[in-house]
């Protein structure tokens, strides 16, 4: 066995969960009707946002399940940072239809939030919450198939899902094995129409996914080496998926490097930069990437003491190292490559760009500090003063 020398401590037993079946590829997706059989199942139900429920591909997924013999239908009232509130009345139109199968198709909140209702139709006891955290579901759910139409969340793989709570004006998210999907089809050439601002604000959401994998306490041997894979596929096409998203290579690319960046921060979790996102979207609804690009910079800066030498493969994967770097050197030329990157894509990098008060710092400080799963995951211990500092600078 060959083992890398930035984690020759990782080699502890590890565990994975995946979905029973990864189909990856250009035309994928048109298979989807095709699975539904093969789940045990005769009435899928399609969920998707507004936006989504227009694509033409939709229509021909829903026609084929049709002439195959399926009773299909479709739910579109997905919302972007989707409300915890909504879940029910999309489970109510599950469980009055008698749907059996749920199919996403879209980007990371309507994946998210298929996954869920998926589990709540089933198990009609609980909220979700109650679900808040790391494995309190008690059940699977319905079968899901996930088709990703953007390259950024990974929640296609992942075993998580992220809603908004409107009281609490906060984003909060559940975590369980019975969240992994049955059937992932990722698809680039969904990608291809995807505007260049959500195709910026999604790839960067990926990239700090693999970051942050990498770089987190829960971080193993395998975690890390998909985390470099998707650094590189990311840092290496993101530019060019936005300022010329018909290019069908980097789409790929890109596609790959998100899918890859969700299995890893699966296995690990992310850590602050995520959690300190959360109050972002929740109270200010900043998009999701915009929010992790923001902050990168200044969470990495503060995690830096200690573990500067874990940059060095980061800053290799990106073509930013120099053999005669230092850690530190190879830490600081990866954070201002990344900055200089969602600069050129368009991605907001500072807190008041998006109107957030620098006196809001205290107040998502707080917020913050509740995601508990996430914080304690970082690679240097985060408190109040850390915290509120952190978004202070990023203002």
């Amino acid at each position: 066995m060959i083992v890398s020398e930035y984690n020759m401590d990782l080699m502890n037993p590890f565990k994975f969960r995946m979905p029973r079946e990864v189909t990856f590829g250009s035309g994928c997706s048109r298979t989807a009707p095709e699975k539904v059989p093969l789940l045990g199942s005769k009435r899928p139900l399609f969920i998707t946002g507004s936006h989504m429920a227009q694509s033409e591909h939709l229509v021909y997924l829903i026609e084929r399940s049709s002439e195959l013999g399926m009773s299909p239908g479709h739910w579109d009232n997905v919302e972007p940072e989707p409300p915890a509130e909504l879940l029910e009345e999309a489970v109510g139109y599950i469980r009055k239809g008698s749907y059996d199968c749920l199919v996403a198709f879209g980007g990371g909140s309507s994946m998210d939030f298929t996954k869920m209702a998926a589990v709540m139709a089933e198990n009609p006891e609980i909220k979700v919450s109650d679900m808040v955290g790391s494995e309190k579901i008690p059940r699977k759910g319905l079968p899901t198939i996930m088709i990703p139409t953007t390259s950024g969340s990974g929640s296609e793989v992942s075993a998580v899902a992220v809603f908004s709570f409107a009281e609490e004006r906060m984003k909060k998210g559940v975590s369980s094995r019975f969240l992994v999907a049955d059937i992932a089809l990722v698809d680039p050439e969904l990608t291809l129409d995807l505007p260049p601002h959500i195709t910026a604000a999604a790839g960067m959401d990926a990239l700090v996914h693999g970051v942050e994998s990498f770089l987190s306490l829960g971080t193993n041997q395998f975690t890390q080496d998909l985390a470099l894979i998707a650094i590189s596929n990311i840092y290496s096409n993101l530019a060019e998926c936005v300022l010329n998203g018909k290019n069908l290579k980097a789409r790929e690319a890109q596609s790959y490097g998100s899918m890859i960046a969700g299995m890893a921060f699966s296995m690990s979790g992310t850590a602050g930069v995520h959690a300190m996102a959360y109050p972002l979207g929740g109270q200010y609804h900043v998009p999701h990437g915009e929010a992790n690009t923001a902050l990168l910079r200044w969470v990495m800066e503060y995690s830096l003491e200690g573990c500067e030498e874990k940059f060095i493969p980061i800053a290799k994967a990106m073509g930013v190292y120099t053999d005669r770097m230092s850690a530190c050197d190879a830490a600081n030329a990866a954070l201002k490559a990344i900055v200089e990157l969602g600069g050129k894509i368009g991605v907001k990098t500072r807190l008041r760009e998006f109107g957030i008060p620098k006196e809001a710092a205290a107040e998502m400080a707080e917020a913050a500090l509740k995601e508990v799963r996430l914080m304690s995951n970082n690679p240097r211990p985060l408190d109040f003063e850390a915290v509120k500092k952190i978004y202070e600078n990023a203002w």
